[in-house]
């Protein structure tokens, strides 16, 4: 290892998120097909040091928070990735969980070092523990959302019309790009701390669901024979688009 030169070296969750990202690179290879959830992957990964090492240098409370913030959402983010990864058959449920085990340690340093206040940091580690649902171990709170699950449902649902071949490969990088839009914003957006910022991932999120909606109205209009098909994903991103709007109306207090 390297001399370490800079304060933020000495932080454990400094060093957590660089074994992250070590972690990553030695999967990488064993990815066989490149989808948008990789390439998110590979920048929120490296988005968590990085952040970290800013907010490390910065005196103001207000700003440490900021880029503190910036960490903890693309640790979350890589936790969403993940999943979608794992939906798609591209890494294994106990490579996954392995990883979201990895980052709920960094989460839990993040939130500590988040309380830390005045110049002098301090580095705590605090308690992030979610249970369980149906018997099946989850990280993050994130997963216990419905609208997180349905959108994990549409990943599935694109990835079968990949699989059958019944859509033109333009329209499978779309529906790949916006499926996983859907599950990354709604991660990232639930781990936010100001109500405009959940409102602006939640915001993203819906813009990508309805973004598919008219994709699958463009395919159908194209090729008549997948109306039955369109109006199978469209239900499923009308389910999401109207949680969306209820989360969003609940939380900005309308």
């Amino acid at each position: 290892m390297m001399d370490r030169l800079f304060d933020h070296e000495n932080l454990r969750v400094y060093q957590s998120a660089i074994d992250f990202v070590a972690w990553l690179e030695g999967l990488y290879p064993e990815i066989e097909r490149k989808v948008s959830a990789c390439d998110h992957l590979a920048r929120a990964s490296v988005s968590v040091p990085v952040n970290i090492a800013e907010a490390s240098g910065k005196f103001s409370m207000n700003e440490r928070r900021q880029f503190t913030d910036t960490a903890y959402g693309s640790a979350l983010e890589c936790s969403a990735c993940l999943d979608v990864l794992r939906v798609l058959g591209c890494m294994s449920s106990s490579i996954v969980q392995g990883g979201k085990i990895r980052l709920s340690g960094i989460v839990s340093m993040l939130i500590g070092y988040r309380a830390s206040t005045g110049r002098q940091v301090r580095e705590e580690h605090a308690h992030y523990g979610t249970g369980s649902v149906d018997k099946e171990a989850i990280t993050f709170d994130h997963e216990k959302l419905d609208v997180y699950q349905r959108a994990l449902e549409f990943v599935a649902w694109c990835e079968l019309l990949r699989e059958e071949q019944v859509v033109p490969h333009s329209f499978q990088t779309v529906f790949d790009r916006t499926s996983t839009a859907q599950v990354l914003n709604i991660a990232e957006g639930n781990g936010k701390f100001s109500t405009k910022d959940r409102c602006r991932f939640i915001g993203h999120a819906r813009t990508a669901a309805l973004q598919a909606a008219a994709n699958l109205d463009v395919v159908t209009a194209r090729h008549p024979e997948l109306s039955d098909r369109g109006r199978q994903g469209k239900a499923v991103l009308s389910d999401i688009v109207r949680m969306l709007v209820a989360w969003q109306r609940s939380i900005s207090g309308e």
